[in-house]
């Protein structure tokens, strides 16, 4: 993957996986033993959640349209090596949040996918993605589901309250 294309985005913007669409990959191992490897990497690489989520959902029986997408995440990893998490000393102490979701996103069950993430002085502390249990049926019902989530991990996260007490004691 060295020589791989190098790419801008982790998945094509146009890009619309389906379970059935594409030739069955004869032996489905290494597929997700990648995806697999992919999942650890979001440890330290919020940038490829939901790449990583979407490409996983096909573990079962991967075909060949979702190992092109999982190869496309490496090329992105592989053009972005210096991309990870930096906390810099001596920047204000600035708490942000971020929710997003796309509206019917999966286009086998149409479900959408939530997602928020956590930063404080522009590095990222907490973040997920995660595909809603039932459909939306709006966009304004699936981006309120997950600004609720994203105030939830704020609030009952338990990482919040830790977080303040180790990083800012005299509050």
């Amino acid at each position: 993957m060295i020589s791989s294309k190098r790419c801008s985005t982790p998945l094509d913007n146009n890009i619309k996986l389906r379970r059935e669409e594409g030739k069955l990959l004869p032996d489905p191992q290494p597929y997700r033993a990648l995806v697999g490897s992919l999942i650890y990497l979001t440890i330290t690489r919020p940038d490829i959640v939901f790449a990583v989520g979407l490409v996983s959902h096909y573990m079962q029986s991967p075909r060949k349209p979702h190992l092109e997408a999982a190869k496309r995440i490496l090329n992105y990893i592989n053009s972005t090596l210096d991309f990870g998490l930096l906390f810099r000393n001596g920047i204000s102490f600035i708490l942000q949040s971020y929710a997003d979701a796309d509206l019917r996103g999966n286009m086998d069950d149409r479900r959408s996918t939530l997602g928020y993430m956590f930063t404080c002085s522009s590095a990222a502390i907490s973040w997920c993605s995660k595909k809603q249990d039932l459909v939306s049926l709006s966009t304004m019902e699936a981006e309120y589901k997950a600004t609720s989530l994203a105030a939830q991990e704020c609030v009952c996260g338990g990482w919040s309250k830790m977080f303040i007490h180790q990083f800012l004691p005299q509050l």
